[in-house]
């Protein structure tokens, strides 16, 4: 019998300390979930989609009842932090298509990126089919831009210093080498790119002064099986409009940030 194939989450879970803005959330994205949480009565029962550190170590209303749910027990085991979460916060290893909750069981769920992988088909309805009437939803969303970017125009940027971060290019090549919304692009085709374009890392490394080990987590992308689906604004809004209303949409100021779109959304009612 042959042995598990890692997943790219596996090998993202065992170096997540080399990641950084905008595939993690900022501080001006803590910031404006911190003030969403704030506007809400009471001690929520409150779903955080995922493992994400900076999320479950906001300052979370006194006696909020967290439970995060991620499909990926290495993240669960590397990222999940022991600490800085409210106290009796727990993480379930599960499908976020497949909640472990009753219907209208909590007040706020909380997610970073969580509309861009085909993974989460379904994603919205299962979380208006949890949230309470006068809940609410908060994203921060992965958004593609309208014009498609030029893989000449992004390597122009990324050799003569115009991006701030290796995680920002990675973005970037990703949105750029996207087809429609349906096809997605494979993170295995983003790596053999970036392969191609830049044949020899170490070089970036000292032209750019990223971490070498930054630079390496692209790696994981090698032999990824999965699809990344990057919306643009319109189909972002399409998609959530069925289930939800959109009640704030701000665009944080940092490298991408207009691609990185922070929205509050609060359910529509049942029919």
């Amino acid at each position: 019998m042959k042995p598990a194939v890692p997943s790219h989450w596996d090998r993202h879970a065992r170096n997540w300390h080399y990641f950084g803005s905008p595939l993690r959330p900022a501080p001006e994205d803590v910031r404006w979930m911190e003030a969403a949480l704030s506007r809400l009565p009471g001690a929520p029962r409150a779903l955080l989609l995922g493992v994400t550190p900076e999320y479950a170590a906001l300052a979370w209303p006194a006696g909020t009842r967290l439970l995060a749910v991620d499909i990926n027990r290495a993240m669960i085991r590397h990222v999940w932090p022991k600490h800085a979460v409210p106290q009796g916060a727990c993480v379930v290893c599960g499908e976020w298509t497949q909640l472990p909750l009753a219907d209208a069981s909590v007040d706020v769920v909380l997610g970073d990126g969580v509309t861009f992988s085909h993974e989460v088909c379904g994603l919205e309805a299962e979380i208006r089919r949890v949230l309470k009437s006068a809940g609410r939803y908060l994203i921060r969303a992965f958004v593609r831009p309208k014009q498609q970017e030029s893989l000449d125009r992004l390597h122009e940027d990324l050799h003569t210093g115009r991006i701030g971060s290796f995680h920002a290019y990675k973005w970037r090549l990703a949105m750029a080498l996207h087809a429609s919304l349906e096809e997605g692009v494979r993170p295995a085709n983003i790596w053999r790119v970036w392969h191609e374009r830049v044949p020899d890392p170490v070089a970036l490394a000292r032209q750019t002064g990223w971490l070498p080990e930054v630079i390496a987590t692209i790696d994981a992308y090698r032999d990824a099986v999965a699809v990344y689906s990057f919306p643009t604004l319109d189909e972002l809004k399409t998609m959530l409009q069925v289930h939800f209303e959109i009640v704030t949409l701000h665009f944080p100021g940092y490298e991408l940030g207009e691609r990185c779109p922070l929205v509050e959304l609060r359910p529509r009612a049942r029919p």
